[in-house]
């Protein structure tokens, strides 16, 4: 459903940030729809095996704790635009790629501030392109109010 609401074009990139259960169905899906390409975005230090089953099936991968940005690797992957759909389908709890943003995320939970660590969310709408489609269909426990931007 989350790829199936982004209408996506024979010649969109896609990218998909998590790779468990939601996110394989998502990546298939966006195949089976027709995306030019599927970019499935997670962890390897923890999910490698889920990075694995994603390229098993035709994604190229994106290990988020790499030594490239992921916002860079995709610009590099797009040709500097950036992916037509971008799919959060990590869900709760998503840590922050750098230390500045988890360590942002951790006081605003501490102080009751934000209930969600929305690293995920604030990467997906800055990776995508102008114009772009974000696609949320994971279940947020709090909406996140404010988002600290940066590059």
């Amino acid at each position: 459903m989350a790829a199936w609401h982004c209408n996506i074009q024979p010649d969109d990139t896609v990218a998909v940030w998590g790779c468990g259960p939601v996110g394989q169905f998502t990546i298939r899906s966006a195949m089976l729809l027709g995306a030019g390409k599927v970019i499935a975005i997670d962890n390897a230090e923890t999910a490698g095996y889920r990075l694995k089953m994603a390229a098993d099936a035709g994604a190229i991968t994106v290990d988020n704790r790499g030594e490239q940005s992921v916002y860079d690797r995709l610009q590099e992957l797009t040709g500097g635009i950036g992916p037509d759909v971008c799919i959060d389908a990590v869900g709760m709890e998503a840590h922050g790629s750098n230390a500045m943003e988890s360590v942002y995320d951790t006081v605003k939970t501490s102080l009751m501030l934000e209930s969600e660590r929305p690293a995920v969310v604030r990467q997906a709408i800055l990776c995508c392109r102008k114009a772009g489609t974000v696609s949320i269909p994971g279940c947020m426990a709090d909406s996140p109010i404010k988002f600290q931007w940066a590059r």
